[in-house]
């Protein structure tokens, strides 16, 4: 049994979980996050938003 990291903030919420579903589907190991990979992951989560044609 993994266990997995937890956020250290009460802001971040939404983005770990995406992360953690994100590293999943990729077949990563979602225990290697931290707190430290949200501000990136955040930002590529922004140009993928914008990056879609409206």
């Amino acid at each position: 049994s993994q266990t997995l990291p937890l956020q250290k903030n009460g802001y971040d919420c939404g983005i770990w979980v995406l992360a953690t579903i994100a590293a999943v589907l990729r077949g990563h190991n979602a225990t290697g996050l931290k707190d430290a990979d949200m501000p990136a992951f955040r930002h590529y989560l922004r140009a993928l938003v914008m990056s879609i044609p409206v």
